[in-house]
């Protein structure tokens, strides 16, 4: 992102300051309560209501008691959908002013920005095929289907509602809620107040193609999104370490992060062939992402290759193309890689927010805690490959690329099931597909197979008397 889009986000007002107000089947709801929204400049850009617990138990409530469509009814929408987020000015604001003020807050790049707002739309039209692939083979969604006459699986909703907890890193993470529509959850999203205009915009859509009744938008305070929890039956929460660990006993609750995605390159491929790939998954996403890399295995010389990375990256990395952050965030950021084999300073000349340069730490063994440090911006951890603590640095990976064709190596990672994907060769940890699990598919936490059996003819036959 160059500081001319962080200019053209900050001298755009959408107009005005941009309100972001609750809206629950069809209707708007505001509070006295407000929470500023600021762009990484300092300006105010937009507020937030702040919704209370008894607004929220009142609409889940209310939500529960909802007309329902059918599974087609709601692909049908779903489809109109699409277009609309794409295309249609939503909550006043049409799709470039939407990138510019998301540019703004975020200080991603405004091409991720461009690119999230197509994907979302057709992670949205193609939502057939996306659960399709995440339905097992013998399993049907309706009782009506023809199969249920000789017995089959029926795949069933665990619950109703379903909260969601987003972040504000990027507006990607917007992606995977709505496929609980598509199964038939009511889906409250509490956006992030660092960028809620992703998730005002895509339930604008939503309400428009005629899913008012599925879909809730819910600004509220920490307070409020530990209510939106405790009410629904299930969440998805995004968040760090903390987070992770605060609900890893609670089976109602799916913690999305951290990523530590990684790469491990063999002693049988050169330096020169793998920095490309390197350099895409560090990169990629703005190094904001999940899957954005933040550590490299190396199994020959990685000093070598940390002091080849760091040119790669700094040759890649034009101004243009990082994330700008506040002076307070890229200050934390300072201090907390000081101790570094190589400290990272930031600029403090820049005019729009602190544009986040590339970092490359080196470390001697795998066990180094920094090898699982992930931070919103191209920062990777660099530690030689030994087996006997490489193997265990792995585990709990969201994306391990493996750049080695070595059969042994391969299928031990393979093996550990606790890596959520796994790739082999020239693929960076940053590659998504909406057919293929990201965090395992949304639909293994939220549905579950049962068995069916219905004699259609008996169903059909007119009772005796």
């Amino acid at each position: 992102m160059t500081a001319a889009d962080l200019g053209a986000a900050a001298a755009c007002r959408y107009p005005g300051i941009q309100t972001v107000e609750a809206r629950c089947l069809g209707v708007t709801h505001s509070s006295r309560r407000r929470e500023d929204v600021l762009d990484v400049a300092g300006r105010l850009v937009g507020d937030c209501s702040i919704m209370p617990g008894v607004y929220i138990q009142d609409k889940i409530a209310q939500m529960r008691e909802a007309p329902s469509l059918t599974l087609s009814q709601r692909y049908q929408r779903l489809d109109q959908a699409a277009r609309l987020y794409m295309e249609a000015t939503l909550a006043g604001l049409g799709p470039q002013e939407y990138v510019a003020l998301v540019t703004g807050t975020t200080g991603l790049p405004r091409a991720i920005v461009e690119a999230s707002l197509a994907s979302i739309s057709h992670g949205l039209s193609s939502m057939r095929e996306i659960l399709r692939a995440a339905t097992p083979a013998g399993a049907v969604w309706e009782s009506g289907d023809p199969a249920a006459e000789s017995g089959c699986s029926l795949f069933s909703r665990r619950a109703e509602v379903l909260s969601v907890i987003a972040a504000g890193n990027g507006p990607g993470v917007h992606g995977l809620w709505p496929q609980a529509i598509a199964m038939g959850y009511r889906t409250l999203v509490r956006p992030s107040s660092r960028e809620p205009f992703t998730a005002q915009r895509l339930v604008g859509a939503l309400e428009s193609a005629g899913l008012s009744d599925y879909v809730a938008l819910v600004p509220t305070d920490h307070g409020g999104a530990e209510t939106l929890i405790a009410q629904s039956d299930l969440a998805i929460v995004y968040g760090g370490p903390e987070m992770a660990a605060r609900y890893a006993g609670d089976a109602r609750v799916l913690v999305q992060g951290p990523g530590r995605s990684k790469l491990v390159v063999g002693r049988d491929v050169g330096h020169g062939e793998a920095l490309g790939v390197v350099v895409r998954s560090v990169l990629g996403r703005g190094g904001a992402a999940c899957v954005s890399a933040s550590a490299v295995l190396v199994e020959d010389d990685p000093e070598g290759f940390a002091n080849k990375l760091r040119k790669e990256l700094a040759h890649a990395a034009p101004r243009q193309s990082l994330r700008f952050a506040r002076e307070q965030e890229a200050a934390a950021y300072e201090d907390l890689l000081k101790s570094d084999d190589v400290p990272w300073v930031h600029d403090r000349a820049a005019a729009f927010g602190a544009p986040l340069m590339p970092h490359v730490a080196l470390v001697r063994s795998a066990a180094d805690p920094k090898v699982q440090r992930e931070l919103p911006f191209p920062c990777v951890t660099v530690a030689p490959f030994d087996p006997r603590e490489a193997y265990a640095a792995l585990s709990g990976s969201l994306v391990v690329t493996v750049l080695s064709r070595q059969r042994d190596l391969i299928d031990r990672v393979l093996a550990d099931a606790s890596i959520s994907n796994v790739y082999v060769g020239d693929i960076p940890t940053t590659w998504m597909d909406y057919r293929v699990p990201h965090d395992g598919y949304l639909a293994d936490f939220l549905m579950c197979n049962r068995g069916v059996r219905v004699d259609a003819q008996w169903l059909a036959a007119t009772p005796a008397g």
